[in-house]
């Protein structure tokens, strides 16, 4: 499909092997793009997954992902429109956009053309994009739709040696560290079969810190979660586990490609955090993800700006913030403003223009 010189493919979910043929022809290898990633969000009823394959006429080609969701199925239209109307998501959890072997202005101009024209040909209203602090790969697209900068994420450089990323690190988490070691926290990592072996006892400390920072309820994964996720992952994830005692203390689920190692879940139970186990469990995962040949180590961002979470994650280095941006388009104004229109009916309310889709705003 496509213009005379350019042309794509949408593959879906069920053809694994398309994916994965058409993905390998990309240099990056990122985890967020994975087919396996992708059915994850599948697996929690995020949205039917999609790989969008495109390749100009010289031969440059482009990957990116999105999570097709039903429209027409919300509760407040009660089944009142007929035809099939979606939306579309970069995966949740994680982050997506376009992906590509060399940044080129003209490739992204037209893949936008050639996506949107999809996207009208499709009927999918609009588009969320949570791009890629690390390869920051919504350059160039800012006059093409509505990007704007979220927030910030914290990246650990694992290229330095072991000594190096310690100095780095911020006095309060070196103290933290040394003070760990003092009070003999036993570092383990998890991995493959092993991983199994833990699931259980993660779990119910993960429940526990949710309840604890008042999670919303989409942050409460079940333990069958936990178990495909160590399934799909079985050679591209670890948990990283600190004990005191033989207790468990805090626990981190972590995945991983061939470059990058991605912090992705964590809890710890409160009581024993002045033993230093939270510090002492990032810094032993960093250095697990340098001995295993590792370049990056993305700890992700807070919740909002430059709150606590975000404070304890930039001590592992102060200067390696990344820029986290979010994109917006709306491909069917009318069709766009008619749902809002509906929402703002049936929930006696004016929908709030912050969210988006505004009509997926949950009271």
């Amino acid at each position: 499909m496509g213009s005379e010189y350019c042309m794509y493919e949408v593959i879906s979910y069920q053809d694994k092997k398309l994916w994965e043929e058409k993905l390998s022809q990309i240099k990056i290898k990122d985890i967020f793009y994975y087919h396996s990633y992708c059915m994850m969000n599948h697996y929690t009823g995020d949205g039917e997954p999609f790989l969008f394959f495109y390749e100009d006429e010289r031969g440059n080609k482009l990957c990116y992902v999105f999570l097709r969701r039903n429209i027409h199925k919300l509760d407040f239209l009660k089944g009142e429109i007929d035809s099939e109307l979606y939306d579309i998501i970069t995966p949740t959890y994680g982050y997506g956009g376009p992906l590509y072997n060399k940044i080129n202005k003209q490739l992204l101009i037209d893949f936008r053309r050639e996506f949107e024209n999809y996207c009208k040909k499709e009927n999918i209203i609009c588009e969320f994009i949570r791009f890629h602090p690390i390869y920051q790969n919504q350059t160039f697209l800012e006059n093409l739709m509505d990007v704007t900068y979220d927030r910030e994420t914290i990246l650990v450089d694992l290229s330095k040696g072991e000594n190096e990323i310690f100095n780095i690190y911020h006095k309060n988490h070196k103290r933290n560290i040394n003070k760990a070691i003092k009070n003999q926290l036993i570092f383990r990592v998890f991995q493959n079969e092993e991983s199994y072996l833990i699931i259980d006892k993660f779990y119910d400390m993960y429940q526990k810190t949710m309840d604890k920072v008042k999670a919303t309820s989409y942050s409460y994964f079940s333990l069958d979660y936990l178990k495909q996720l160590v399934k799909e992952f079985f050679h591209r994830s670890i948990i990283g586990a600190v004990y005191y005692n033989g207790m468990l203390i805090a626990a981190a689920f972590c995945l991983y490609d061939e470059h990058s190692l991605h912090y992705h879940l964590g809890c710890s139970e409160q009581e024993f955090l002045s033993l230093g186990s939270n510090t002492f469990l990032l810094h032993n995962i960093a250095i697990w993800g340098k001995r295993n040949g590792l370049t990056v180590f993305h700890l992700g961002g807070g919740h909002v700006g430059r709150d606590s979470l975000f404070q304890f994650k930039h001590r592992f280095n102060p200067l390696g913030t990344l820029h986290f941006y979010i994109g917006k388009k709306v491909h069917n104004s009318a069709k766009y403003t008619s749902l809002i229109r509906k929402w703002e009916k049936y929930y006696h309310q004016e929908s709030n223009p912050a969210f988006f889709p505004e009509y997926r705003n949950k009271i």
